[in-house]
């Protein structure tokens, strides 16, 4: 029978987090790296991957088990599919999102792909409620004006005012996608006194709503300060707000995005109230 340690995995580019676990993956597989800089665009990444699988068949080794990337390689370089991935007989692994994979190829091909569905949870909550805090607060504005000196004063707001943006405390949040990262998103919002309202496709068991509240998604787009994005791009979510959408949000709705660019038709963009 194979041992786990006799199977080969190849990865796109060097591990660069959890570096500690990589050593330790090191020292009980085989691991082949090919080099990022190697890896420009998705012609030489195909061209890669099949001379790595020929080298290892020439040498008489043992198929690679495993593929694996990392932050280097972008969605832009995908689609993950047959011409990319043929060469390789076993199976794949990536980031938290799948939507550059072609994941019917892999199914029909009995390649088992995963994911990491937790590994940015917490980073890019984070990152919603910096944006989301940046936009609100004018953040942008007030670092352009610490810059430029206008901070002194500008003769061109009122009395010398400087914009001050908009508080937190009772606005209304509406999250498109309450899973993992939209429930992260959710927690930190309420500590500022955000009220919490949400969409998804399937409305998630109360004992996780953790006081959101369910809402149609024109329900959402009329209710809602602040739009967080946070569901993954699919064929029924790219473009997902669209003209249509924006009409039915408030005038000066924020929007914030830390999903799939597609879910939002950015043409459409100035055109709501």
């Amino acid at each position: 029978m194979t041992q786990l340690q006799d199977l080969p995995i190849l990865t796109l580019g060097p591990a660069t987090f959890a570096v500690a676990q990589w050593d330790i993956m090191r020292r009980q597989y085989e691991i082949d790296t090919i080099p990022l800089t190697e890896l420009t665009d998705r012609a030489s990444i195909i061209k890669a991957i099949a001379a790595a699988v020929a080298a290892r068949a020439a040498a008489g080794k043992t198929p690679y088990a495993a593929l694996i990337w990392f932050f280097g390689i972008t969605v832009s370089m995908g689609p993950f599919d047959e011409d990319m991935l043929s060469p390789l007989t076993k199976n794949g692994g990536s980031g938290k999102g799948y939507d550059s994979v072609d994941i019917e190829w892999l199914t029909s091909q009995g390649v088992l792909y995963c994911n990491t569905p937790t590994a940015i949870t917490a980073s890019t909550a984070s990152g919603a409620l910096m944006l989301i805090l940046a936009a609100t607060r004018a953040a942008s504005q007030g670092d352009m004006y610490a810059r430029t000196g206008k901070w002194r004063g500008d003769a061109s707001l009122p009395a010398g005012v400087l914009p001050l943006g908009e508080d937190l405390e009772g606005m209304t949040l509406g999250i498109i996608g309450l899973g993992s990262i939209g429930k992260a998103v959710a927690v930190r919002a309420q500590a500022c006194g955000m009220k919490i309202v949400y969409y998804s496709r399937h409305r998630v068991p109360e004992s996780d709503e953790n006081g959101a509240i369910y809402m149609s998604l024109d329900e959402l787009l009329a209710a809602s300060d602040v739009i967080s994005i946070n569901c993954p791009l699919t064929p029924q979510t790219h473009h997902l707000l669209g003209p249509a959408e924006f009409s039915k949000m408030k005038t000066g709705v924020f929007v914030v995005n830390t999903a799939r660019g597609p879910i939002i038709d950015e043409d459409a963009f100035g055109s709501g109230p």
